[in-house]
């Protein structure tokens, strides 16, 4: 069956993450520390041979993967930008602040939490974000079946494309990446450590048919 190895990085730090903001398709810029981290992941993997690049399509991800690529010794200057790893929609508490976003949906749902990590504890990741979709007044929020579908098929069109044994490079988001993790990488602790930004986090993917993957989290958050 068809193998191949993705390497997940996480975006570089932006003007919202200093800022504890929610940001999920809401964008803002990477900071000087962003785009120097983008720099120090690229130098690291200046000599790893990856058959393609990829990014999802927002432009923090854009703008790393551009940085990370730029000294590495193969094929394409520019990421193929995915939308299907673009990080989850928050709906209505993008660009909000994150620790009180998740105590008012705790509290909207009567769950006895009043983080994201307790409530994917006590519940699911799912959970989580299904409790955000039923909390958001616009009810815009990304449930938790609608964004793992994406993500699992943008993986399987990876796959598809693919050719065995290759080694691929995705520059995604924070929330993505532990998802895959709490999915694939039971050894890994996600739920306390969140992925760092610009740390790489390894996936074994193996086609079980066309439409159908099983996957392994082999490395999460290098940084060296």
């Amino acid at each position: 069956m068809k193998t191949i190895t993705i390497d997940f990085v996480r975006h570089g730090q932006t003007i919202f993450n200093t800022m504890d903001k929610l940001q999920g398709w809401a964008d803002s810029p990477l900071t000087a520390n962003g785009i120097a981290t983008a720099d120090q992941v690229g130098q690291l993997l200046k000599n790893t041979h990856y058959q393609s690049y990829h990014s999802s399509d927002l432009k923090r991800a854009i703008d790393t993967a551009k940085h990370i690529i730029q000294p590495n010794r193969f094929l394409q200057a520019e990421p193929e930008q995915h939308e299907d790893f673009r990080e989850v929609f928050f709906g209505s508490y993008e660009g909000l602040d994150f620790h009180q976003a998740w105590i008012e949906v705790g509290e909207h749902q009567q769950l006895g939490c009043r983080t994201q990590a307790e409530i994917i504890q006590k519940y699911s990741f799912d959970a989580a974000r299904d409790a955000m979709h039923a909390a958001d007044p616009r009810h815009l929020s990304e449930d938790g079946a609608t964004f793992s579908s994406r993500v699992d098929r943008g993986i399987q069109e990876l796959l598809t494309e693919a050719h065995d044994g290759d080694r691929l490079l995705v520059v995604t988001h924070g929330t993505l990446i532990r998802s895959l993790v709490l999915r694939y990488g039971p050894d890994f602790d996600a739920l306390t450590n969140f992925p760092v930004n610009g740390g790489i986090t390894t996936l074994e993917a193996q086609a079980v048919d066309e439409h159908q993957f099983s996957g392994k989290i082999t490395a999460y958050n290098r940084q060296d």
